[in-house]
């Protein structure tokens, strides 16, 4: 299964948890002959508490024997005697990394063992109304931290995908900002082109008439010479024309001062 986002804040909250139960125990066996032992134990269980993420990325299969060995180990320090309550504690983090690494069914599996195994435990340590008491105390902190672990986990999450989402934005906005510039250059292309063969068409047919123009004054000069200046004058008035269009194509091709 996937590890959930927000996995951290998990762990942290289990080692809390760990040490609270370490120091607890510490003060409590302290001077009897079982110290050695409880703690001994307990160091196994914070140390494949901490390892675990390591064990997950190196044997993928290693929650099926990661979780009945923790179980065994939670098991044992909870029924140890003299009996200490606190010791029952160390079902939560377990239950925790239950709901982050398994499936949802698997882990409603657990935790319902581990709650099963809490209240068997207190119930047999202590006095039926004192093991309720102390029942109903656990797990309506094991069901708080849990509830806090899973509602920082999707928040955790939510801000992935948010950041995600964010840069799926940007990256289509730069796209849409490359799409427009293109765009942009191939309308200016296209206007370019337009131009270029309206001038090429103008200056064709300016060219032309001017050549006709110059060609009928020249056979003006010998049949009717007083006919001449006219057609100088339309001559002239034709390439200032042509001139002046020439002009505003040459201007529409110059691009926009910014």
């Amino acid at each position: 299964m996937k590890r959930a986002h927000g996995y951290q804040g998990s762990y942290l909250i289990g080692f809390i948890v760990i040490g609270a139960v370490a120091l607890r125990a510490i003060l409590f066996y302290q001077g009897q002959s079982n110290l050695v032992p409880v703690v001994f134990l307990l160091a196994i269980y914070a140390l494949l508490y901490a390892l675990e993420p390591a064990l997950s990325s190196r044997f993928p299969r290693h929650k099926f024997f990661y979780f009945p060995l923790q179980t065994a180990l939670a098991a044992i320090l909870s029924n140890l005697r003299p009996f200490l309550d606190f010791q029952t504690l160390l079902y939560i983090p377990l239950c925790m990394q239950a709901f982050h690494l398994l499936s949802r069914r698997a882990a409603t599996i657990w935790a319902i063992l581990y709650a099963a195994l809490l209240s068997v435990t207190l119930m047999l340590g202590m006095s039926f109304l004192e093991g309720l008491a102390f029942i109903l105390l656990y797990l309506a902190v094991g069901a708080f931290l849990i509830s806090y672990d899973f509602l920082y986990s999707r928040t955790q999450a939510d801000e992935v995908e948010s950041q995600r989402l964010l840069a799926d934005l940007q990256s289509a906005h730069a796209k849409l900002q490359e799409y427009a510039a293109q765009t942009e250059e191939l309308a200016a292309a296209r206007e370019r082109n337009r131009l270029a063969r309206e001038l090429h068409d103008s200056v064709s047919q300016a060219i032309f008439s001017i050549t006709l123009t110059s060609q009928s004054a020249r056979l003006l000069l010998d049949r009717e010479p007083a006919r001449v200046p006219e057609q100088l004058d339309r001559l002239q008035t034709m390439t200032e024309q042509a001139l002046a269009q020439l002009r505003s194509l040459i201007a529409q091709l110059r691009p926009p001062q910014s």
